[in-house]
């Protein structure tokens, strides 16, 4: 047996992730650091002169690595202890940033903002990041246009050009972009400035940055709902920040806890940032509540079917909707997913059906955020999955087939981990520390 096992896995030169499905996860595990929240904050830190000190930050994350680098690069002064950094922006330089790094990760889209508040010229090559459809960055550039900075777009990238910013300036997002918000507030922090922004976002991951902000003496206020004041105090100060605990793995383990039948108690972790998925997944069966030690997630019974439609926070989060793929690929009957942020989302289908999934992509009558054709996922269910080959397409799909994989009869072989580990540095650990039969290979 092993020997067959070496002479089938022998045409691997990459890791990849090995898991033996079945098993019912039960225990108990604390979250790392948000992804989504370290990465900006790291950014954030950097508007300062003086030594900002933030903790819990997932350091092993490969985005992590790529931008502390591509900062360090550009002059930012990073120092790293474990899971805590200590960031300084005062010998910021700016200028053409690395071309690998910058077309590696999203969030290079946000040193546009903190060069911007340095009053640097930065060249961006054209950020990257998962291939999920067309990613635009226009609202970056109408925001940093708008608050009075020299913009130029070419096919090679983004040239912010050194100026100085209008002193009062109101505008509006037709969409709550997430990184464009990030941009405005970095702009706009430490300038001379009063910006108003209209229908901003508002994700949790926003909140704890701008909590990271006001710490570093930012005076930023909601005006409503969705708007957001920034008076610029010229100067932003030292200061210390934990950053928040992920959701997103959050939502991966409870998924994980339905599709294996299991239970589990997540750690530092809250309902209260998963509302509109939590509400799904109650009503597809399971049963989910925070209590003691954090949120308690438990399989009832026999999954029931839930369509979902992804739209901008509080609503169905577009990185969480793989996730419920994976939960109701095992659910009775059929469930719809629309997907109205990103078209392209739905590559992990093609995954989870090797593994016995039945699910059709079909083109939608809407658009999606970013202009593109909408798509729609429509599952039938399967009492059963199985092992199979499979490929992390992106983050949260080598999420989807990774949980897929935990529940499915046989065994699972993952290949493309760098994808998966942009967002999960700790996969193995956490779902071991669950009881699962899963393993990281290095040929």
């Amino acid at each position: 047996m092993v020997l067959a096992l070496k002479k089938q896995y022998s045409d691997i030169l990459e890791p990849y992730l090995q898991i033996q499905g079945g098993v019912p996860l039960k225990g108990m595990v604390s979250l790392p650091g948000a992804k989504n929240s370290a990465l900006p904050s790291i950014v954030a830190a950097c508007l300062s002169e003086e030594e900002v000190t933030l903790h819990n930050v997932p350091v092993d994350l490969n985005d992590v690595k790529q931008l502390v680098r591509l900062l360090r690069e550009a002059g930012a002064d990073i120092r790293m202890e474990g899971s805590t950094l200590h960031c300084s922006g005062k010998n910021w330089k700016g200028g053409t940033l690395n071309a690998e790094l910058a077309g590696k990760i999203r969030h290079s889209l946000l040193l546009l903002g903190l060069s911007a508040k340095w009053s640097k010229s930065l060249f961006l090559p054209l950020p990257g990041g998962c291939s999920i459809g067309n990613r635009k960055h226009d609202l970056h550039l109408f925001a940093l246009q708008e608050l009075g900075y020299a913009m130029e777009e070419s096919d090679l990238g983004l040239h912010l050009k050194e100026s100085e910013p209008d002193q009062e300036v109101e505008l509006r997002f037709h969409y709550p972009t997430f990184g464009g918000t990030l941009n405005v507030l970095f702009a706009a922090v430490s300038s001379h400035s009063v910006v108003t922004l209209r229908n901003a976002a508002r994700n949790p991951e926003i909140v704890d940055v701008i909590s990271l902000l006001t710490g570093m003496g930012a005076d930023i206020v909601w005006a409503d709902e969705s708007s957001l004041r920034i008076r610029g105090v010229g100067k932003l100060h030292a200061a210390e920040h934990t950053v928040m605990s992920d959701r997103i793995i959050a939502s991966t383990i409870i998924a994980a806890v339905g599709v294996t039948k299991g239970s589990a108690v997540i750690g530092n972790a809250s309902v209260s940032v998963l509302n509109a998925e939590v509400a799904a997944w109650r009503r597809a069966g399971l049963m989910i509540a925070d209590g003691p030690g954090g949120i308690h997630v438990e399989w009832a019974g026999t999954l029931q079917t839930v369509d979902v439609e992804t739209a901008a926070y509080p609503a169905f989060h577009t990185d969480i909707q793989p996730l419920h793929t994976a939960l109701m690929a095992t659910a009775r009957g059929r469930s719809v997913l629309k997907e109205t942020i990103l078209d392209g989302r739905f590559a992990y289908c093609d995954e989870l059906n090797k593994m016995g999934a039945k699910i059709s992509v079909v083109e939608g009558d809407f658009k999606c955020v970013n202009g593109a054709q909408g798509q729609l996922a429509i599952i039938d269910g399967q009492n059963k999955l199985y092992g199979a080959d499979v490929i992390a397409t992106d983050i949260r799909g080598g999420a989807a087939v990774a949980v897929a994989a935990l529940g499915a009869e046989g065994q699972t072989r993952i290949t493309n981990l760098y994808q998966l580990e942009r967002g999960y540095g700790n996969f193995v650990e956490l779902f071991t520390a669950l009881g699962a039969q899963i393993e990281r290979i290095t040929p």
